[in-house]
């Protein structure tokens, strides 16, 4: 399972490790595209 959070702007985000040619490894933020653009009621 990915685990996130919810921004303060409201955007769904996971952490990624990313690895290199030369096994360097760096974590990135990924903010998720989630195609909502409506409102909840």
């Amino acid at each position: 399972m990915i685990e996130g959070v919810v921004s303060a702007a409201r955007e769904a985000v996971i952490l990624l490790t990313v690895s290199g040619p030369a096994g360097v490894r760096r974590e990135i933020e990924a903010i998720i595209d989630t195609g909502f653009g409506g409102f909840l009621t």
